[in-house]
């Protein structure tokens, strides 16, 4: 009877030690899960920067309006549109259908016309815009043996052409290059780089971050904040709670 009364006793309290382990590791597991999954890379716009963009571009955009007689729709974020600038191919001029560069280097300048660059800002039927500041794209011209690259890119929506008149364009109404709106976002360290202007009266010019350390950069981020790569520890956790709770019960 003894022997009865202690296993009695016993019992209950190693089942209850045990849950108490159990809930203690499920916490923590819980925790590490939310953690693993909530932290990403932020690589859009925050709204702070969607706010101040919009502002200028759309205050451009009305007194461009102004100026030529148009009326300009005003354009509010779109974060798929973002996603859309992120994550194009990089394979050609044919995939940039729809997708305007923030920064240019020289050799792109050479064969992109500035106008029609910045011209894509102004078209008065867009309602949607969305940007990305990270992205980086580079493509070989073979005949000409030059590489054209650009940093941060935009993509608008609807994607709708508009026909100016010859003699009544935006860029005869004080239209601002595409290249502002990069500066105002800070797009490809813009306070890195000068002009070749400006490189000429200094003596003193200074390189750009090559191309290939962004990419790197680039891919390092990736996979590291990459729903993925989150996915899969997500599911390893989780595989291994579900483990701990066999063994115990």
């Amino acid at each position: 009877m003894r022997v009865a009364h202690l296993s009695s006793i016993t019992l209950p309290l190693t089942v209850s030690d045990n849950m108490k382990a159990v809930s203690s590791i499920v916490y923590l597991l819980l925790f590490a899960i939310n953690a693993s999954t909530s932290v990403r890379v932020k690589r859009g716009l925050s709204i702070e920067e969607q706010n101040k963009f919009l502002d200028a571009l759309n205050a451009d955009r009305q007194a461009i309006g102004e100026n030529m007689g148009i009326t300009f729709e005003i354009l509010t974020y779109n974060k798929g549109l973002e996603l859309k600038a992120e994550n194009f191919r990089c394979d050609g001029p044919s995939q940039q259908f729809g997708i305007v560069p923030l920064k240019v280097n020289q050799d792109m300048k050479e064969v992109m016309d500035s106008d029609m660059l910045s011209r894509q800002f102004f078209n008065p039927k867009n309602t949607k815009i969305g940007c990305s500041k990270e992205k980086t794209c580079s493509h070989t011209f073979e005949l000409q043996g030059k590489t054209a690259e650009f940093w941060g890119a935009c993509s608008f929506g609807p994607l709708l052409g508009y026909h100016f008149d010859d003699s009544n364009t935006p860029e005869k109404n004080g239209m601002p290059s595409y290249e502002k709106y990069g500066e105002l976002l800070g797009v490809g360290q813009y306070s890195a780089w000068t002009s070749e202007e400006a490189e000429a009266k200094s003596g003193k010019p200074k390189n750009p971050k090559p191309y290939s350390e962004w990419v790197a950069e680039e891919a390092t981020v990736d996979s590291k904040g990459s729903p993925t790569g989150s996915s899969r520890r997500f599911i390893s956790l989780t595989l291994f709670l579900v483990s701990i709770i066999a063994f115990y019960f």
